[in-house]
């Protein structure tokens, strides 16, 4: 299975903790597909424009439905933080939803409920996010809401100190979880020197240790058009859209980010292995490996690679031998990107020597291609059938634009797809399905630490 942010639902626990848990966030962060009715109205009604200030709105007319999409997107994610400070982000911005300077906290409360709008907000490795869902007719004051949020947050310190509890539980309980446990000791072997050491949900002591005065300096730095993005995808028209957002945001300064492209994972070139010794039912394994981001070229041929390594995973393992419940691959699509494999079972030594003869599969042989025509056509078919939503669209539009070298090579995803061969297959699984940073919960005596190792 492919995963998207990241990148995509449920795998994406531990990575963005308690709001990614929220089913609104997930689709933030998570692009599912969109489906095939639309993808050609999408392409026809999808245009941008930037303001004088430097801001770069993407807009999609949709007249298929009544509900408005809006996110707006911070870069930098990792990158604006460090060891100390790492999880203000998305401190802030959920703060920024229990107050602002024209609407108080039972107000926003209030009004929000009275029409139906939904808004959240979300840290990532890559940028964060502050979004709302409305329907079209009440779009005016949900902007106006969202907005204020955006520019004029109180950070009150009840609030904020309402919110840390919050936060700080969450990361308490991502010890308790053995799959989140397990994903944050991987993804941390490989990050280990990166930027995304730096997880933007923060640790118990950087959490713990912020102010609202540390949220509301980083805040401003933070108001800069040249660090954001704005998205909006449902029936409003161009020009309605272009005279909300330059009215709100059209005097905030352009600045100079450019953060430019992320370092490459300097710990990428081997292998490791981690094992908790816990008294657990079951044993927990991940194995996290360096891939090619969403904008390059190996992009479209690794996601096939990594769909058929989880069909073949879930025959081998799961069907014919009965090891486990689960065992998935997974391909992110984060900035500086990776993937995993993933299994519980109670035989982790010949589970793991399966789960490799699957990629020595993919790695030796040249895959028929009808065989792989017909494979395609079945992401294809998934592709399609996802439920559309207008948030979902959203989301799509700005990973690309973020992450894949701009929207408008979102459209070109198919083609991009349906023109993978075999040959590639077998040199994109040689080339990055290797160097897996293992981490483990279980039983330390029933892991061949060398064989863990030896990919």
């Amino acid at each position: 299975m492919t995963s998207n942010n990241v990148k995509t639902g449920s795998k994406i626990i531990g990575l963005c903790g308690r709001s990614a848990l929220r089913a609104f966030t997930i689709a933030i962060l998570c692009c599912i597909n969109i489906s095939a009715g639309d993808a050609t109205q999408a392409a026809d009604t999808t245009s941008d424009f930037v303001t004088g200030n430097g801001l770069k709105i993407i807009h999609r007319r949709v007249q298929g439905n009544e509900v408005v999409a809006v996110q707006i997107y911070f870069r930098g994610g990792s990158r604006n933080i460090n060891e100390k400070n790492a999880g203000i982000e998305t401190l802030l911005f959920e703060v920024a939803q229990q107050g602002t300077k024209n609407f108080s906290k039972s107000q926003i409360n209030r009004e929000l409920a009275r029409m139906g709008t939904v808004v959240d907000s979300a840290g990532s490795y890559d940028y964060s996010v502050i979004a709302m869902k409305c329907v079209r007719q009440n779009f005016e004051r949900s902007w106006q809401i969202l907005s204020d949020m955006v520019l004029n947050p109180l950070f009150e310190e009840k609030e904020v100190a309402l919110e840390k509890d919050q936060m700080v539980s969450g990361l308490r309980q991502q010890n308790d979880i053995p799959e989140s446990q397990v994903a944050l000791i991987s993804s941390r072997l490989l990050y280990k020197s990166h930027p995304y050491t730096n997880s933007p949900d923060g640790t118990i002591e950087s959490v713990g240790s912020l102010t609202a005065a540390d949220l509301k300096a980083h805040h401003a730095k933070l108001l800069q058009t040249s660090r954001m993005t704005v998205v909006v995808v449902g029936n409003l028209p161009l020009d309605e859209v272009k005279l909300k957002v330059e009215g709100s945001f059209g005097k905030l300064p352009k600045g100079d980010y450019n953060p430019g492209a992320p370092p490459l994972f300097s710990n990428a070139g081997h292998s490791e292995f981690q094992v908790v010794e816990r008294g657990v039912a079951t044993n927990y394994i991940r194995g996290t490996f360096a891939a090619p981001p969403l904008d390059h070229p190996d992009y479209p041929a690794f996601y096939v690679a990594v769909n058929i390594l989880g069909q073949l995973f879930f025959q081998e393992v799961r069907v014919k031998r009965n090891l486990t419940y689960t065992a998935d691959a997974t391909l992110l699509s984060n900035s500086a990107n990776s993937g995993f494999i993933v299994v519980t079972t109670a035989k982790p030594n010949e589970t793991i020597r399966v789960m490799y003869d699957q990629i020595d599969f993919l790695q030796r042989n040249v895959l028929r291609d009808e065989g792989l025509r017909s494979l395609i056509g079945g992401m294809l078919t998934s592709y399609y059938s996802k439920l559309e939503t207008n948030d979902v669209q959203a989301a799509r539009l700005a990973e690309y634009e973020l992450l894949g070298g701009g929207w408008r090579r979102l459209r070109t995803w198919i083609d991009d797809l349906s023109k993978v061969k075999p040959e590639d297959v077998q040199r994109v699984s040689n080339t990055y399905l290797k160097n897996f940073h293992f981490a483990a919960i279980g039983a330390a005596s029933q892991f061949d630490r060398d064989l863990f190792m030896s990919r």
